[in-house]
């Protein structure tokens, strides 16, 4: 089914490296985090100016835990005001971060 209303209070965001770009082939293990934790930060930059956003789910992925790790370092020292947690189980399974924003 199509759902009509627009998700005002929640953006997702996915980090998986091949919704960032088209090639990932060539790119090393720390350059394509480096573009992750980017996108991250310009994301949630995003959500906190928009009056709309309340909170934001930060698609990571299982991997190896490194970019959910980094991202809760930027969290926990740049954005110390935020609160997050992991999102919903049974939407995402271990694979992404919920932060609120609002």
């Amino acid at each position: 089914k199509v759902n009509q209303e627009p998700k005002l209070e929640t953006e997702e965001v996915d980090l998986h490296i091949e919704e960032l770009v088209d090639d990932h082939q060539n790119l090393s293990a720390g350059e394509i985090i480096q573009l992750q934790l980017a996108r991250f930060e310009t994301a949630l930059e995003g959500g906190l100016k928009s009056s709309a956003t309340k909170k934001m789910v930060f698609i990571h992925g299982l991997g190896n835990g490194k970019l959910k790790f980094e991202i809760k370092k930027i969290l926990d020292t740049k954005y110390t005001k935020l609160r997050y947690q992991d999102a919903s189980f049974k939407e995402y399974g271990y694979g992404a971060t919920l932060v609120y924003v609002k």
